[in-house]
């Protein structure tokens, strides 16, 4: 099966991944749970996990943020300004971003097969300085239980 997207839009989906997640907590003040459950819900999620371009690297982290919040029903906060910061949030947009990409797998699937934003967030210390290839091994484990 064919990835959604070529490989040189990754980074960029990582890294507005990355910066969505890191807003939706630090910026909108949810919980990394409750905000991935908003995602999960939202059109972002299925077409970011189609490989739209529009999704992936169209819009910034911070408003693919606003809207999952939107969708959800949210008001667009003042706040969300994109600047964010690179912790356990923002590690786990990244790694799920590059897990999704990867696998192939939406993720609605991975959250289903226990691979959340609570697990990825809980896995910071120490894989957040192991190379990819490590989480993805870990997360394969997981997701195959």
């Amino acid at each position: 099966m064919a990835r959604a997207y070529k490989k040189t839009y990754l980074n960029g989906a990582m890294r507005n991944l990355a910066v969505m997640m890191d807003c939706g907590v630090r910026k909108y003040g949810y919980t990394i749970g409750e905000f991935y459950q908003k995602f999960l819900s939202s059109c972002v999620s299925r077409q970011f996990s189609q490989g739209n371009p529009r999704y992936l690297v169209g819009m910034s982290g911070a408003e693919l943020a606003d809207l999952v919040v939107q969708e959800s029903g949210g008001s667009i906060s003042d706040k969300n300004d994109g600047t964010y910061t690179t912790g356990p949030e923002y590690w786990a947009g990244w790694v799920l971003a590059y897990y999704q990409w990867l696998s192939r797998r939406s993720f609605a699937f991975m959250q289903r097969k226990g691979l959340g934003a609570d697990t990825v967030v809980s896995m910071y210390h120490p894989l957040h300085e192991a190379d990819l290839s490590k989480f993805a091994d870990v997360a394969n484990g997981i997701t195959r239980q």
